[in-house]
């Protein structure tokens, strides 16, 4: 398609006006390194994000307790979730891999000389395991001989640990809230950070669900956590909990059920629309780069008229200088694409370098997509110029000055 003349031709331009060309290609070469550098920032992010909530249980399921619909119903008789609920979820081994319950009460706590609000959960051992949201970092959490003696201990957040005892390093520490002197056993943190949602605040303690049950002679459970035994089986287990609640107890009882799929849907969905907004931000940069060429093709017409008329009354065809300027705008899209796609993956893979905590992907597929769009987008842009030097008289051509 293209002659070697017409190759040759199209490249005395680069070599004549070098610097003129790299001026030119500066901004292709910014918005098509933009497009890869944003898809590797907006993938990096995403699988943070990801590895956040899984880590906190990608499989979870819990359920809590709405009220219920039926009028007239007193509140003394609430259907709240009970033990016997928890063991027949639990008993659900084919879904289920474990089950916790968690019982919120609320206490006093004096910290730096001020009452404080403590926020007392009474749940199980295997509350991190299934759970997932905090982690020991002191001592140890809550084990079977706590919940079988009702011993009065518990496990302190670390926030509220700092504020009550401070450099103090004796061993023994106690906590007095509810009545009860707690003995403290562990200090632990979250796993992520939620900004004060959820059932784990910086005023935080977890004690034996027995001793919880002091204050609930019912033994209700506020929430039900259960890890499902499979992600593909997270719907159907959610579910069966539900069936199993409303079963259980009077018609017109509402409970809650949620998954972590909901959450992961959403982040996955917010985490996509944000890489598209930014990948079109730089594709502006990209366009503003063709822009930029085919000023200067135009410019190059301008300059070179008396040559293209020259070339045409010697038998250059219209096609000829036609496929010379198109070949031109894409050698200045080769060109500038390559480069940019060089600086686009060379950013991220030196970053790995400098941020060993942190995986940072590199999409090929962003870097064969961008080089791609900067060359079509580039060779678009210079059609107009290419047939405004095709469809120039070769008569008047020849008399331009």
């Amino acid at each position: 398609m293209f002659s070697p003349e017409t190759l040759e031709t199209a490249l005395h331009r680069f070599r004549t006006h070098p610097v003129q060309m790299a001026l030119t290609l500066a901004g292709l070469v910014v918005g098509t390194a933009a497009i890869i550098v944003i898809v590797a920032l907006g993938l990096t992010g995403r699988a943070f994000v990801m590895a956040q909530i899984e880590g906190v249980g990608s499989h979870l399921v819990w359920a809590d307790y709405e009220g219920t619909v039926t009028s007239g119903v007193s509140r003394e008789l609430a259907d709240d979730i009970t033990e016997g609920d928890v063991k027949v979820v639990e008993a659900r081994k084919d879904l289920f891999v474990g089950v916790t319950p968690l019982v919120t009460l609320q206490g006093k706590v004096t910290t730096l000389s001020r009452s404080t609000t403590l926020n007392v959960l009474g749940t199980t051992p295997n509350y991190p395991v299934i759970r997932r949201n905090v982690r020991v970092v002191q001592g140890r959490f809550l084990d079977d001989d706590d919940m079988l003696q009702r011993a009065k201990v518990c496990v302190v957040n670390k926030p509220l640990y700092d504020q009550l005892f401070g450099q103090d390093g004796s061993s023994d520490k106690t906590i007095h809230t509810l009545g009860l002197t707690l003995e403290v056993v562990g200090v632990f943190e979250k796993q992520v950070d939620t900004m004060g949602q959820g059932e784990v605040i910086p005023e935080s303690v977890f004690i034996p669900l027995t001793v919880a049950w002091f204050f609930s002679p019912t033994h209700r459970v506020d929430l039900m956590f259960a890890e499902a035994r499979d992600f593909s089986e997270i719907e159907r287990a959610a579910g069966v909990m539900g069936d199993i609640l409303r079963d259980r107890h009077r018609p017109g009882s509402v409970y809650r059920v949620k998954t972590m799929t909901t959450v992961l849907k959403v982040a996955r969905a917010i985490s996509f629309g944000l890489i598209v907004i930014f990948i079109v931000a730089a594709g502006v940069s990209v366009v503003v780069g063709a822009v930029g060429i085919m000023n200067i093709l135009l410019a190059s017409v301008e300059q070179r008229t008396r040559e293209i008329g020259l070339r045409m009354s010697i038998g250059a065809r219209r096609r000829d200088i036609l496929l010379q300027f198109l070949l031109e705008a894409l050698m200045l899209g080769i060109a500038g694409s390559s480069l940019g796609v060089l600086i686009g993956v060379g950013l991220p893979l030196a970053a790995r370098l400098l941020f060993h905590q942190v995986t940072i992907e590199v999409s090929s597929l962003s870097a064969f997509l961008a080089f791609a769009f900067s060359c079509v987008v580039t060779v678009l842009f210079g059609v107009f110029p290419a047939y405004r030097a095709a469809t120039l008289n070769p008569t008047e051509a020849l008399r331009h000055e």
